[in-house]
């Protein structure tokens, strides 16, 4: 399994790693051969501010919400306690409340639902969502991590309240802690969102992110299937992405830049399958000299011109026009990839050489072919990503949430 590692100096240094996991953070698989980079961006270009690991849409709030409490604390309470501890502690809180509620029952969208009190988990919420949290403008953090964000603004509101009276008799403390926007938060508190607290967005929550994400994906799929009912019934019912893309690209109300971006996104997992279905031959092979997923390769290389939607004019030049930050190595595979499909013959031996040269130059010392390395090896059992889903089950839920929320006005 790759790994990433990284000097622990600091906890700046270690919640900023964190973040990065977060967006990179592959499809519940591991990406073998390294296309991860390029999925993401496509990723990014229709559904910003989503990710892999949200689960429900309730999170924009309850994170905010934490840190409107803190704002509202006196003076002489925020000198005894920073507002890291504070939203760490009020994470902790609701999780092992919502996990109660929702009878620790898996599939619910809880975070940390498998939790009873005092256990705790690896990745809160605040991470989890705070990437979004600045995309649709609820916490405009500027790219920094939750705990450097909150120290800043803390150490930048200082010079604001150094005459203010301090201690807990100090007659306007708490309302002149309320006047200062700390955090910058740019949604209206709700008081009582923590009475009878479920992953429900109410009527005003699901408004605002509704707006919120609408203006954050102007020009993108995610905004028009906020504003578009048919094709936001379509994205509700397929079950995958192809599914989608198949049905969206064919239709004449989607814009020249998103049918386009839909279509090519579709067209590069349709293409990035089949080195996939190669790479499981050549595992399977190698460790149990079977001939599993050889029926899978036949019949992806026989309808792959039928399966993309437009193979005649799909080229690697117009996915990099999308996608600047990928490792020189990934970019010409799939350079070589295309011309391999492309050209009039398919032997065999190309295909498995292009494939393990990409899994080394992705893994390395850990690439399972090159250095011999079958030991996770499971006879007929799948290894890697097969076609790219782009966060879009986490998106449906997500605008599914909005719309529940608004359905309840």
């Amino acid at each position: 399994m790759a790994q990433i590692g990284w000097i622990d100096f600091s906890p700046e240094h270690r919640e900023r790693v964190s973040a990065v996991l977060d967006l990179l953070k592959p499809e519940g698989v591991v990406d073998e051969l390294g296309i991860g980079s390029i999925r993401d961006a496509f990723a990014d270009k229709m559904f910003p501010g989503i990710s892999t690991i949200q689960t429900k849409a309730k999170y924009f709030f309850i994170v905010p919400y934490i840190l409107y409490e803190y704002q509202l604390l006196s003076l002489a309470r925020q000198k005894s306690k920073t507002p890291e501890k504070h939203l760490e502690e009020r994470e902790y809180e609701v999780m092992w409340e919502l996990a109660e509620r929702y009878e620790h029952k898996v599939g619910c969208g809880v975070i940390g639902i498998t939790k009873y009190k005092p256990e705790k988990i690896m990745r809160r919420p605040s991470a989890i969502y705070w990437h979004g949290l600045d995309v649709f403008g609820v916490i405009r953090h500027g790219g920094l991590g939750v705990n450097s964000f909150l120290r800043s603004r803390m150490e930048r509101a200082e010079t604001l309240t150094s005459d203010i009276a301090q201690g807990d008799d100090a007659p306007h403390d708490d309302a002149d802690v309320d006047y200062i926007n700390r955090f910058n938060l740019k949604i209206p508190f709700d008081k009582d969102w923590a009475d009878n607290l479920t992953l429900d967005l109410t009527p005003e929550e699901a408004n605002i992110l509704y707006h919120r994400i609408r203006e954050a994906g102007k020009e993108l799929l995610i905004g028009v299937l906020l504003e578009d009912k048919e094709l936001f019934a379509n994205f509700e019912k397929t079950e995958s992405f192809a599914d989608f893309a198949k049905i969206a690209s064919s239709g004449n109300k989607l814009n020249q830049h998103i049918r386009e971006m839909l279509t090519l996104a579709h067209d590069f997992s349709e293409l990035m399958y089949g080195a996939h279905i190669t790479y499981n031959c050549l595992l399977q092979e190698n460790k149990f000299n079977n001939s599993a997923y050889s029926d899978e390769w036949s019949e992806w290389v026989e309808n792959i011109g039928s399966n993309m939607i437009d193979y005649k004019r799909f080229n690697p030049d117009k996915v990099f026009e999308h996608v600047h930050r990928v490792r020189r190595h990934t970019r010409q595979f799939v350079y070589d990839w295309w011309n391999y499909i492309n050209a009039s013959s398919h032997p065999i031996s190309k295909r498995n050489e292009l494939t393990e040269v990409q899994e080394f130059n992705t893994k390395l010392v850990k690439a399972r072919i090159r250095q011999n390395k079958y030991d996770d090896i499971k006879e007929k059992t799948w290894i890697g990503l097969t076609k790219l889903e782009y966060r879009m089950p986490n998106a449906k839920i997500i605008l599914q949430d909005i719309f529940g929320g608004l359905r309840m006005a």
